[in-house]
């Protein structure tokens, strides 16, 4: 049964990330585990959380597979090992979540409304250093459709969100685990309370500011054409018939187009190559080369079609922009990697009146870099192709992550992919429009930037995060302390 329980809570924690329709699923699903954990040993408690977590990683994070089958020439047996391997390295750290927990609780005898869900914050901030850039799953993510259940992430960040759902998921364990009707009112009341701060926030009306105009292009082109050499014309022909489209029928300011639009290199010292019906200003990803090798970058274009601003993107996807540790890893895999080189600078774009900066695709997740990124700009322009992960959860999981974005920073987000999703986020969480997935389709906003009040969370970054993962480390090393000198006086 204990068994049974604990795949539970894995499998009802992760269909958030899968169906956003199912995020009420946040709230309770960690109570099954809780009930299994119970009168269980170090040992099987980590088991336990290792197992829950091998559901839970292996519905929120299927899209790994997709890559590997179309565009790693690995054999089918190997690429479905290397996702074995991953969803069960990551499924470690729920392991240790589990074993934390018990431990703390053995010695220390603390509550387990405290207990659980700062080791659990602590576990899920510690993953966001040491899990190879899979910034995904935070449970405080689940809840990004629902902008009243998330404003308080100005504060605390994601982490924050995080800690309040597992603090009502300990809360119901506890109601029924000792039979206490006010613990179930106790639980109700933090999540209304959470909506009620949610709706003042949103009834809040900001100061405006400049207006922009975009045109967002979103091309729709599957992977395996946009890197086949025989298409490129296609490419082309579809991103300027679209975009002629667009300034035909709305005029738009500044046109945006997907990271690396097209698979070519551009040279800043001359023009770009793309003829519109209007002389029309574009911001656009493609790649560019320097003494190190080619870098993936975002450029501004103006109406003249100089280059006039241009983003490398700092920090690459292991394994997929970059190959770690390519001297121990077997040829066949290294070679189909991609080999790019990070950029090595900061940039902030400025067009009529307005600035941003452009966090490159997984960029976006990461959002303590965002804020290194971040000078204090109007608005963010974000940039992607996750073709290579088909109709998979993974665009979806980009979007809920960038919905975080804009509360945390407290400005708007444009995000333009070449699959999608594409579309515009107020400073708020909330999704002003939005195209479809795999839908070729262009699409005209006009933004009405907020005057930006900086936040906590811009201010102090993920300070709740470390201050749970202190605190966890704290406790751990005088239990560490406590058995070292048990050991030195045996």
């Amino acid at each position: 049964m204990k068994y049974l329980l604990t795949i539970l809570s894995g499998v009802l924690l992760g269909l958030p990330f899968y169906n956003t329709n199912l995020f009420f699923l946040a709230w309770i699903g960690l109570v099954p585990f809780l009930w299994a954990l119970q009168k269980q040993h170090k040992r099987e408690s980590f088991f336990l959380g290792w197992l829950m977590g091998i559901a839970f990683f292996g519905i929120g994070g299927n899209w790994i597979i997709y890559p590997l089958f179309d565009f790693s020439g690995l054999p089918t047996i190997v690429s479905v090992f290397i996702f074995t391997l991953a969803i069960f390295i990551l499924a470690i750290f729920l392991g240790l979540f589990a074993v934390l927990s018990k431990s703390l609780e053995i010695k220390f005898s603390l509550s387990y409304i405290l207990l659980v869900p700062i080791s659990w914050t602590a576990i899920e901030f510690l993953r966001t250093r040491l899990s190879f850039g899979y910034l995904f799953g935070f449970l405080g993510y689940s809840q990004s459709f629902i902008p009243e259940l998330i404003q308080l992430a100005e504060y605390g960040g994601v982490y924050l969100i995080t800690f309040i759902i597992v603090l009502v998921n300990t809360i119901l364990f506890l109601a029924i685990k000792e039979r206490k009707f006010y613990y179930l009112l106790i639980g109700i009341a933090i999540i209304s309370l959470v909506f009620y701060q949610g709706q003042l926030r949103l009834s809040e009306t900001d100061t405006k500011g400049e207006e922009l105009s975009v045109g967002l292009i979103q091309p729709g082109i599957p992977q395996q054409i946009k890197m086949n050499p025989d298409y490129q014309d296609l490419i082309v022909d579809r991103l300027l018939e679209l975009s002629n489209h667009e300034i035909k029928e709305n005029n738009p300011d500044l046109l945006i187009w997907p990271e690396t639009a097209i698979l070519r290199t551009y040279d800043e010292t001359k023009k770009i190559p793309f003829d519109f019906v209007e002389e029309t200003p574009l911001f656009f990803g493609g790649f560019i080369r320097d003494g190190r090798g080619s870098l993936n970058s975002s450029f501004l274009s103006n109406s003249n079609k100089d280059i006039v601003a241009r983003y490398s993107k700092n920090k690459l996807v292991p394994f997929g922009e970059y190959t770690p540790f390519a001297k121990i890893i077997p040829d066949v895999i290294v070679e189909n990697l991609n080999n790019l080189v990070p950029g090595q600078e900061k940039k902030e774009f400025v067009f009529n009146k307005v600035s941003w900066v452009s966090p490159i695709c997984s960029e976006i997740l990461n959002s303590s870099f965002v804020r290194k990124l971040d000078p204090g700009s109007d608005l963010l322009i974000t940039i992607s192709n996750e073709a290579w992960f088909g109709k998979s959860n993974l665009p979806l999981q980009m979007l809920q992550a960038t919905i975080f974005r804009t509360i945390e920073y407290n400005l708007p987000v444009i995000k333009v992919g070449n699959t999608g999703f594409s579309g515009v986020i107020d400073n708020q969480g909330r999704i002003l429009t939005k195209t479809e997935l795999f839908e070729p389709t262009s699409k005209s906003f006009n933004l009405t930037v907020p005057e930006r009040k900086l936040t906590i969370y811009y201010q102090y970054g993920n300070l709740f995060g470390l201050v749970t993962l202190i605190f966890v480390l704290l406790l751990t090393g005088v239990i560490g302390i406590e058995k070292f000198k048990a050991i030195k006086e045996k």
